[in-house]
Parts: C-alpha cells; sequence; structure tokens
C-alpha cells in the first residue's frame, strides 16, 4: 500500500474500515439518517462505494469524513 495515500479507500469494505478505524463507526452513524437506515447493520459488507450508490450518499464527502476520522495513514 502506498502510504502517501489515504488509508480508507472506496473499495473497502464497512467492516474492513469500521475495524481498523474504531473512530470511523461515529461518521456511519452521523450518515444512518441519509441513508435511511444503520448502514453498519444493512451494509457491513459492502463497499464504501457501493453504500454510497445505494443510498445515493455523497462518496467524496463520505470518504472525507471517514478519512478525517481515521487520522493519517501510518508512516
Amino acid at each position: 500500500m502506498d502510504q502517501g495515500l489515504s488509508c480508507i479507500e472506496p473499495g473497502m469494505t464497512v467492516l474492513e474500515i469500521v475495524s481498523r478505524h474504531r473512530a470511523t463507526e461515529a461518521v456511519f452513524k452521523a450518515w444512518d439518517h441519509r441513508a435511511g437506515e444503520c448502514i453498519c447493520c444493512q451494509a457491513l459488507f459492502d463497499t464504501v462505494q457501493q453504500v454510497a450508490e445505494r443510498y445515493q450518499l455523497d462518496l467524496n464527502r463520505l470518504m472525507a469524513e471517514l478519512s478525517a476520522a481515521a487520522g493519517p495513514p501510518d508512516a
């Protein structure tokens, strides 16, 4: 993995992200109202890209919030 890139990518599943970066769970919970249901409950094995498409969410904004919550990539 290129350490210059964000540690979270759109092809990662919700489960991968939350298990590696616990603080991102709060981000997904904050987006639940936009999705109309619990993302972690209903889309745990989906990628962030799939989640954004399914629930018609702003992928760029979601990715930015997840990356901010996860913090900088490990050096």
